[in-house]
């Protein structure tokens, strides 16, 4: 007895790319500065990391 084994080959389709994509731009929430550091946090950041880098800047600014 033999056994048979179809080989699938997979198709892929790219997808329609949108004609008027929306060109991302990235939107500040935060500006901080202390003493000569300037710190920018934009919009879509997690709020715990930023809260512990701010902390970090501020603590070893001074």
């Amino acid at each position: 007895m033999e056994e048979k084994h179809d080989v699938v080959t997979p198709v892929f389709k790219t997808k329609k790319e949108m004609v008027n994509k929306p060109i991302f731009s990235p939107r500040p929430v935060v500006k901080v500065q202390v003493e000569n550091i300037k710190l920018t946090i934009f919009k879509g950041t997690n709020p715990s990391l930023a809260a512990e880098i701010v902390k970090a800047v501020v603590h070893y600014a001074h």
